[in-house]
C-alpha cells in the first residue's frame, strides 16, 4: 500500500514538474519573440525619425530658396553660376559625404566657413584642392579620397566628399627625430606621439629603418613595434 502511494505521488510530482517546465519554456519563447518585435519596432522607428529629419531639413532649405526668389524676383536661384557670383554669409552650405566602401551617403547643412566668404567658384575649387593636400589627421583616418564642388551659386554651395577607409594602407609612421622615436599619423605630417624611446638603445638595423621611416599598418602593429623597442 505504501509503495503504491509513493509511486503515485512520484508520478504526480513528475507530471506537475513537466507541466511547470512547459509553462516556463512557453513563457521564455514568448519573451524572446516580444524582444525581437521590440527590436524591429525600434529599428523602424529610428529609420522613420531619420527620414522625417531629412524631409524637415529639405523643406526648410526649399522654403529659404523660395524666400530668396520672391525677394529678388529671380526665376531660379540655382539656374546656373554667374561669373560674378560670390559666396556670402547667407549662402547655404551643404556637405555631401559618400562612403564608397559601404555605399552610404549622407548630407549635412553647416554655416559657411569664414574663409570661404567672398570666394567665387574657381577660388572654392582651389580651396578644395588645398584641403586635400593639407587634410587633417581626422580626415585622413576617415579615408577622405576626394573633395569637389557639386553646385555653386551665391545662394547655395554644395561640396561632395568621398571616403574609403579600405584604401588607407598605413595609419601610422615612425621616424627618428633628434635621437627619439616619434610617431606620426599615416599622413606623415601630424604627430601622434613622442614616445620618449631613444634610438641609441636600438640596434643598427632598427636605427637605419627609422632614418628612412617605418610605415605601420594599424594600432596593434604600432604598439607591438614600440614594445619591442622598449624591451
Amino acid at each position: 500500500m505504501s509503495r503504491d502511494f509513493n509511486g503515485s505521488y512520484v508520478r504526480k510530482a513528475g507530471l506537475i514538474c513537466g507541466f511547470l517546465i512547459m509553462i516556463a519554456a512557453s513563457n521564455f519563447i514568448s519573451y524572446r519573440s516580444a524582444v525581437k518585435k521590440l527590436e524591429k519596432m525600434s529599428q523602424k522607428s529610428e529609420t522613420y525619425i531619420t527620414s522625417q529629419m531629412k524631409d524637415y531639413t529639405d523643406a526648410k532649405v526649399k522654403q529659404y530658396y523660395n524666400k530668396i526668389k520672391d525677394s529678388s524676383g529671380s526665376e531660379s536661384v540655382t539656374a546656373g553660376t554667374k561669373n560674378n557670383d560670390k559666396l556670402t554669409v547667407q549662402t547655404i552650405y551643404q556637405v555631401e559625404k559618400y562612403d564608397s566602401a559601404k555605399d552610404i551617403s549622407s548630407a549635412e547643412y553647416r554655416n559657411l566657413p569664414e574663409k570661404l566668404v567672398g570666394m567665387n567658384k574657381e577660388q572654392v575649387e582651389a580651396y578644395c584642392h588645398d584641403y586635400m593636400n593639407n587634410m587633417s589627421a581626422d580626415e585622413f583616418l576617415a579615408g577622405l579620397q576626394s573633395m569637389g564642388v557639386v553646385s555653386f551659386s551665391s545662394d547655395r554651395l554644395v561640396i561632395k566628399k568621398i571616403y574609403d577607409q579600405t584604401k588607407i594602407k598605413y595609419k601610422y609612421y615612425l621616424i627618428a627625430i633628434d635621437g627619439e622615436v616619434v610617431v606620426y599619423y599615416g599622413d606623415k605630417k601630424t604627430i601622434f606621439d613622442y614616445t620618449g624611446i631613444k634610438t641609441s638603445r636600438l640596434d643598427k638595423k632598427e636605427r637605419n629603418a627609422l632614418k628612412k621611416g617605418v610605415e605601420v599598418k594599424d594600432e596593434d602593429e604600432l604598439y607591438g613595434i614600440l614594445e619591442n623597442y622598449s624591451s
